[in-house]
């Protein structure tokens, strides 16, 4: 009995690492040493924790010397500026050392789409949305306010220490706005088929039509992204690769849609100003806020929100 247990033991061992090439949370299955493409997956916004948790995991794949090239798994439809862009620049950082291919697994708009824009290429479902180009940034009306109403209260070092206005905020995001649009058009400009005004725009497109104007670069799935990022690879011999998946997704970041039919003034970079003045039981954790996001945050809808459109 004892030496038919270890027999079938061992046979099963034996076929394990014949068959089981895929390596699970960084834990090779087949012991060999094959090289690697790592699927490192970021579901929910682009805040803090989550582009936290993703630099965490493409440092560790550019220092593993058995990974050469990664696959990145997004569902996200953007979240703060500040995160998107740490997001962004981890994800420049590993495409500048091995190849990356995104996966564009539900949505990847706004500061989604824009951490992902370094990729050497990005793969869609025909369900998949990318786009939405654009920044917002909200105040409470109350406090914009309070600082107008108060200039003789404080003593200031200088006139613009301090000071929040509209006029100040609608400076801001244009030049977040021209940042965010010139990163895409460098990153993606020899591929799109639109111009850099449509992309201004903050227009959304479904995965056909992404593969058409140049926002993505073909429809397919997991399986396919990573083949394409062995295949992109010089240290990767045909499926000669073992595959390791990091991390386990992100927290949602809850979002609304701006409401339709709203009333908005035109500026100049196709940037729209939409006011919603009732924030009189409105709470902010930051008097100032800007986001890369596909839609409005929804603990914060009644901000005042000026958006590019």
């Amino acid at each position: 009995m004892t030496a038919s247990y270890v027999i079938a033991v061992t046979l099963a061992l034996v076929i394990a690492a014949i068959f089981a090439p895929v390596i699970w949370n960084g834990v090779p299955s087949g012991g060999d040493d094959d090289p690697s493409v790592a699927v490192i997956t970021l579901r929910g916004g682009t805040t803090d924790a989550n582009v936290n948790a993703v630099k965490q995991d493409l440092r560790e794949a550019r220092t593993n010397e058995s990974i050469e090239a990664v696959v990145l798994r997004v569902d996200s439809p953007g979240g703060p500026v500040d995160a998107s862009e740490e997001f962004y620049l981890a994800v420049n950082r590993t495409a500048s050392e091995m190849p990356v291919v995104a996966y564009v697994e539900g949505t990847a708009a706004s500061g989604g789409y824009y951490g992902i824009t370094p990729a050497d290429e990005i793969v869609v479902k025909p369900s998949s949305t990318v786009g939405s180009i654009g920044v917002i940034v909200q105040a409470p009306l109350s406090l914009i306010e309070e600082v107008e109403q108060q200039g003789e209260t404080f003593v200031r070092s200088g006139p613009d220490k301090a000071q929040i206005s509209k006029d100040g905020l609608r400076e801001d995001i244009e030049v977040l706005q021209r940042s965010f649009v010139g990163t895409v058009m460098r990153h993606r400009g020899n591929d799109l088929d639109i111009p850099r005004e449509e992309v201004a725009n903050g227009g959304t497109y479904l995965g056909a039509e992404a593969t058409q104007n140049g926002f993505a670069d073909r429809i397919g799935d997991t399986e396919l992204a990573i083949e394409r990022a062995a295949t992109l690879s010089d240290d990767i011999d045909g499926d000669q690769y073992d595959v390791v998946y990091q991390g386990s997704g992100g927290a949602e970041l809850n979002v609304i849609v701006l409401p339709a039919g709203a009333e908005t003034v035109q500026g100049a970079n196709n940037v729209t100003y939409l006011v919603h003045p009732d924030d009189s039981e409105t709470t902010f954790r930051e008097p100032v806020k800007y986001y890369a996001v596909w839609g409005i945050p929804a603990e914060d809808n009644n901000a005042t929100v000026i958006r590019n459109d």
